[in-house]
């Protein structure tokens, strides 16, 4: 007991020291370097488990660019506390006017905030990088209901929309206990929060059939379908209006040079040779790298989750009438491309 308490603790100190290191480098490249070119940032936006993190390293092999990691979290960028929003997921609709808002994230998309919590590898490599860096990425798992808004109030060089399997999605977090809900892993979601999410948002609001039904979920299962399904159905429902690039995580992973090809393709950039290590290396994220750079990466779920438990997520989405994706490993590709709500 008490070498494990040892250990643990060296771990944790450790852990500090890489953390303190990595704070000191961001704000030796704040020093050095005056604002990021805002207008050449790229933003990432998916839900938690959804791939966002291998999604923002393969962006971030591009010269000049650095990574700026989840500026919605509250104890990472404490600074997002003072806003008036939702500090699970905010919503802001797209044509309403957030000052604040919109002040907060130009520091972030300039680097003028500097994380408390900076992730990425401690390489020379990345090290060199970060402190000359003149343009970011920006990796968001808590805005994708705030995409619509930030598209209408931001010109920026991409934005791009990452969409997985909500069964892989939903079995990843049930496992991790990583949801973007600033709870303990244990601890459920309760039905409310899905319910005080909807009353929110103005697409969804009126809807009651659609309220009466999240109104008889039960499980922790169908509360997470139900966050994923809000989390991706406003995406969708502007993804003709603004011109964002959505991103299968099923199709990058079966068919991951011609996914690259077009992402940088869509950005106006070569894609750089350091790219293509990264489609087989796990992400830092990553808690079950066993299958990653194969299809089998995306069956995973079918094993991790009971049959109930698959009948009650696509349940739930089908709800919202997302109903491109089914029990099969990846989605109907056309009908998710057409798909109107």
């Amino acid at each position: 007991m008490r070498s494990k308490l040892k250990k643990t603790t060296q771990k944790q100190g450790g852990g500090i020291m890489l953390r303190s290191m990595r704070c000191l480098i961001e704000s030796l490249g704040s020093l050095i370097n005056d604002s990021l070119n805002e207008k050449e940032a790229i933003l990432i936006f998916g839900t938690p488990r959804g791939g966002t993190t291998w999604v923002m390293e393969i962006l971030e092999t591009l010269p000049e660019y650095k990574s700026i990691f989840e500026p919605f979290h509250k104890d990472w960028f404490p600074e997002v506390q003072k806003l008036k929003i939702n500090p699970y997921r905010p919503y802001v609709y797209f044509e309403d006017l957030n000052p604040a808002l919109k002040e907060y994230l130009t520091k972030v998309f300039k680097g003028e905030i500097v994380s408390k919590s900076p992730r990425y590898r401690l390489t020379l490599e990345n090290i060199y990088k970060r402190i000359l860096a003149k343009k970011a990425v920006v990796k968001f798992v808590r805005a994708n209901r705030l995409l619509p808004w930030i598209a209408n109030n931001f010109n920026v060089k991409g934005m791009f929309f990452v969409i997985r399997h909500p069964c892989a999605t939903i079995a990843s977090q049930l496992e991790t206990g990583i949801r973007g809900h600033f709870m303990p892993k244990n601890t459920p979601i309760p039905k409310e929060i899905v319910l005080s999410s909807i009353s929110e948002i103005r697409e969804l609001r009126d809807n009651e059939e659609l309220i009466n039904k999240i109104k008889t979920i039960k499980t922790q299962a169908e509360i997470l379908a139900a966050i994923w399904s809000i989390d991706n159905y406003l995406p969708l429902y502007y993804q003709r209006k603004f011109e964002w690039y959505t991103l299968v995580y099923e199709s990058l992973v079966a068919n991951p040079e011609k996914e690259i090809e077009s992402m940088f393709s869509y950005i106006n950039e070569e894609v750089p040779e350091k790219v293509y290590s990264k489609i087989r290396k796990p992400s830092t994220t990553t808690h079950d790298p066993r299958y990653l750079g194969t299809t089998k990466q995306l069956i995973k779920w079918k094993k991790k989750l009971s049959e109930r438990q698959v009948k009650n997520i696509l349940k739930v989405v089908h709800w919202f009438g997302l109903d491109f994706y089914t029990e099969d490993p990846e989605p109907d590709y056309d009908a998710l491309r057409k798909w109107i709500p």
